[in-house]
């Protein structure tokens, strides 16, 4: 022990030129941390998330119940609402609602001339946690979603007009050259397990309860090349009803501008189709000429009718304004 010490005898002087400031510096981020105004912070990203939108025609609104410090460098948001235009006339504006979510900057990252940000969101059920980091001007996010309630997203639900089961999960990759998303490169990844649609109780258009419909695993995967998401995989094939689809989505800086071009396939089977005398007049029995219910209910449906069984629709236009169009080719 006394060999060691007398070793480290020269660099004594050094501890407190070193240790000092250090101390220093560790005491001022964790006052700040304490003291930082989070109630003005919070309404700072608010006001600037609406002035974003009036400026860019957007129609969104972001809510944030409070927002308070995570340990030294990084900030916690609870009860995080996002609402939207609702899809027709009349209905409720569709809300996407965040339970927790912890942002915090990576110090270390500092001292190899980047950025890295670590996230980890709390909502619908599951869990999103990942990086955004950046290298002089290139910048790249990786995202892992984790054991999502199909059922909880309520954009989703509203759009398709009765419930919705599945637990979902999957990856996002993207590298993007220089900062811009419509440059960017890399791969998505996305499985919903045991989906569903409708549970007896909802009615389709308002018109007749539509019976559980088992979808079963529901893939898609994507790669992404020069700031377009390009569909390679869509598919399900469940007990009740088989779905396919390809497309792409030409990315835009603002997420929700990204623009669609996307071709989705439908057809329910005739084990379903069978299944009582509800989904009978709903689907149309087996080998009946008979019109089904489904195809009346709106002339759009019909026109998305297909020669072999399947509903083709096309959907297209913004993110946060897309449209959907009978495609029955």
């Amino acid at each position: 022990m006394k060999e060691l010490l007398a070793r480290l005898a020269p660099y004594g002087k050094y501890a407190g030129i070193v240790g000092y400031p250090l101390f220093y510096l560790f005491c001022l981020a964790l006052f700040a941390s304490f003291t930082f105004p989070y109630d003005k912070l919070r309404d700072r990203l608010v006001a600037s998330f609406a002035a974003d939108q009036r400026a860019s025609g957007g129609h969104q609104e972001l809510q944030i119940d409070a927002l308070s410090g995570y340990g030294l460098t990084g900030v916690r948001m609870t009860g995080v609402t996002l609402l939207s235009a609702p899809a027709e006339p009349g209905k409720p504006p569709a809300r996407l609602v965040v339970d927790e979510a912890t942002v915090r900057y990576g110090l270390l990252s500092l001292l190899f001339g980047g950025a890295d940000v670590d996230f980890d969101v709390m909502a619908f059920g599951g869990e999103a946690r990942g990086e955004y980091g950046s290298r002089g001007k290139d910048k790249a996010i990786d995202v892992a979603l984790e054991s999502l309630d199909l059922g909880k997203i309520g954009p989703l639900v509203q759009l398709l007009g009765v419930p919705l089961d599945g637990k979902a999960g999957g990856t996002l990759h993207l590298s993007m050259p220089e900062g811009k998303i419509t440059r960017a490169s890399g791969d998505l990844s996305f499985e919903s397990k045991g989906t569903a649609v409708g549970d007896g109780k909802a009615k389709l258009k308002g018109a007749l309860a539509l019976p559980k419909i088992d979808v079963g695993t529901l893939t898609i995967a994507a790669e992404a090349k020069d700031g377009v998401l390009k569909l390679t995989k869509f598919i399900a094939a469940g007990k009740d009803l088989d779905v396919q689809g390809d497309g792409r989505v030409t990315l835009r800086e603002n997420v929700t501008d990204s623009l669609c071009d996307l071709q989705v396939r439908f057809r329910v089977n005739d084990a379903y189709r069978a299944k009582n005398d509800v989904t009978k007049s709903l689907f149309g029995a087996p080998g009946s000429t008979a019109p089904p219910l489904f195809d009346l209910m709106d002339p759009k449906i019909k026109q998305a009718k297909r020669a072999d069984g399947f509903y083709g629709w096309s959907a297209r236009g913004a993110v946060s304004r897309l449209e959907f169009f009978p495609s029955a080719h």
